[in-house]
């Protein structure tokens, strides 16, 4: 997962798979880097059992499900200027029209986006990165790659991000008292990556029930940014159903600032 000072994890759910079956989907991944990656990944595994998961199952304990949910939509509405210039950026009117009037109506009727009002009205959410722009535009993916306390990604993904984090316009906010600038983003990532690792609690207990748990993530990113590049349309894929990595890349860019590298 992505998110400040926490481990790095994927979410899975999978039915049952051979080995066998692994192996070959593994060859389908340009990963150069397996050795450093799966270092990696496991140092990432220790840092969330140590404190991430301690923490979110803390948090589901002490927290209503509303309230949860409320978080939820806040952090989503807060990203949503950076969806909004990669639909511009993609050519898509439409997902830009419904991006801006998703933010407009959950941030004044939905109090600062607390409450979701825009789906209710049927807006559609789209959830769009400058690593799908760049996909869309037909930059290839580049090796598979797994960083520390940042979680999967790849070679366009990760300077996706760091785009992204230029495209936030609350990296440049200037705040006054009760709270500073870095204290707002430092309280942004805490709260948003607690709040992820929280809904995802039991689909990474499935990922570490896996005979490989590293290719399977491995391929399943994969295969869900392909997804999200076509915005969900690969036909045949086995893999279509698997949950959808986009949270991550939402924590990442609370993690850094504009000028910080990501992923």
């Amino acid at each position: 997962m992505k998110f400040a000072a926490s481990a790095a994890l994927a979410a899975i759910s999978l039915t049952a798979c051979a080995t066998t079956e692994q192996s070959a989907a593994s060859t389908e991944v340009y990963d150069p880097f397996e050795g450093w990656n799966r270092g990696v990944y496991q140092f990432n595994e220790v840092v969330d059992k140590a404190a991430i998961e301690p923490a979110a199952r803390a948090y589901r304990v002490a927290t209503p499900g509303l309230f949860r949910e409320g978080v939820r939509n806040v952090l989503t509405n807060l990203r949503q200027p950076v969806v909004f210039a990669n639909t511009i950026l993609q050519g898509n009117p439409d997902a830009s029209g419904e991006t801006f009037g998703r933010f407009l109506i959950n941030t004044t009727v939905g109090v600062v986006g607390i409450f979701d009002v825009a789906s209710t009205l049927g807006v559609s959410k789209h959830d769009e990165d400058f690593g799908q722009t760049l996909g869309v535009w037909g930059v290839d993916e580049g090796p598979f790659l797994m960083l520390p306390l940042m979680g999967p990604s790849n070679l366009r993904d990760a300077f996706g991000r760091g785009v992204d984090n230029a495209f936030d316009p609350l990296n440049y906010a200037e705040f006054d008292e009760p709270i500073t600038d870095d204290e707002f983003r430092v309280t942004r990532a805490v709260v948003g990556a607690i709040s992820t690792r929280e809904r995802l609690i039991e689909t990474i207990e499935t990922l570490r029930d896996q005979p490989e748990p590293y290719i399977a993530l491995r391929r399943t990113y994969t295969s869900q940014r392909e997804a999200a590049i076509r915005n969900g349309e690969i036909e045949d894929d086995p893999y279509k159903d698997l949950p959808d990595f986009d949270d991550f890349d939402a924590f990442e860019e609370e993690e850094s600032g504009p000028d910080q590298p990501q992923e």
